[in-house]
């Protein structure tokens, strides 16, 4: 029985990291705005008992951001994955995975304009932080990458999972 148990708590803990779900438990019983620190970057934006929940930016210390809503830690709804190397990806996620054009959902990412200023806002928005490669908006390549390719593929592996 408590062999079951704990290959139980072990599955339950990798299947929470492997869909990227940014918690706290720190920010338990806390909602507003709010912090979470990560090794390889961190998010900005609405907390719900220390879950990512609502709009917010998770930031990769590389440069790329995700922005967009977030349900329980995991991309939700609508949002824009921007690589500072490969491109973006915008669309809809439902629990953590890329699920395409978003359909009945508004989603403000459907342009080029729209996500060059989606890029502009979180370049000034992000703190003095030396571990941020790049603060420079120039420096992303703003092409739209189809999530069906292998381009795609790789940009969603990289930062989705």
């Amino acid at each position: 029985m408590k062999k079951l148990f704990l290959i139980f708590i072990i599955t339950i803990t990798f299947s929470l990291e492997a869909k990227c779900q940014i918690y706290s438990p720190n920010l338990i019983g806390y909602a507003g705005i709010g912090t979470i620190f990560y090794p390889d970057g961190f998010y900005q934006g609405e907390v719900y008992n220390g879950f990512a929940n609502g709009s917010g930016t998770f930031y990769w210390y590389d440069g790329s951001f995700f922005s967009g809503t977030f349900y329980a830690g995991l991309y939700n709804g609508a949002g824009v994955l921007v690589s500072r190397f490969y491109g973006y990806i915008n669309g809809c996620w439902s629990n953590g995975i890329f699920v395409g054009n978003c359909v009945n959902i508004y989603n403000p990412y459907i342009s080029n304009n729209a996500v060059e200023s989606e890029i502009r806002r979180v370049q000034r928005s992000l703190p003095d932080d030396s571990r941020i490669t790049s603060h420079d908006p120039d420096g992303y390549t703003i092409t739209k990458v189809d999530a069906n390719t292998q381009m795609g593929q790789t940009l969603l592996g990289r930062f989705t999972n």
